[in-house]
């Protein structure tokens, strides 16, 4: 398991565990299920890893790039690492920070789950 999936875990469970909540609502479900799923690309100059999240609000992560992503993000390493341990943004500026949107629904997404990442 490379050192960004484990980090992932702990933010996969409890993103998981939120949309789990919010699609068995009748008027929240409406309103997320349109956004899903998602794929999210984070490249640093170490890994790359996909965070995807399916239909049902499965969370889950992998190595390596989507062939499909939402939401691309190309960072350094170590703010990447230092932001998913504390779920803060870092003291420091990254020396390489770059996020593109392929859909508008991974646009709209990552400013909702963005505070999750410490981003």
């Amino acid at each position: 398991m490379s050192c960004l999936n484990e980090l992932f875990q702990p933010i996969c469970q409890e993103v998981q565990t939120q949309l789990k909540k919010y699609l068995s609502g009748i008027l929240t479900a409406g309103f997320i299920k349109p956004y899903m799923p998602q794929h999210w690309v984070f490249i640093t100059e170490q890994e790359t890893i996909t965070f995807m999240v399916d239909k049902k609000g499965n969370t889950s992560v992998e190595d390596g790039e989507s062939e499909t992503p939402d939401v691309t993000i190309k960072i350094d390493h170590d703010f990447l690492c230092q932001a998913l341990k504390t779920r803060e943004k870092p003291d420091f500026e990254p020396k390489h920070f770059d996020i593109s949107f392929q859909t508008k629904k991974g646009e709209t997404a990552f400013g909702y789950l963005r505070k999750h990442l410490g981003l």
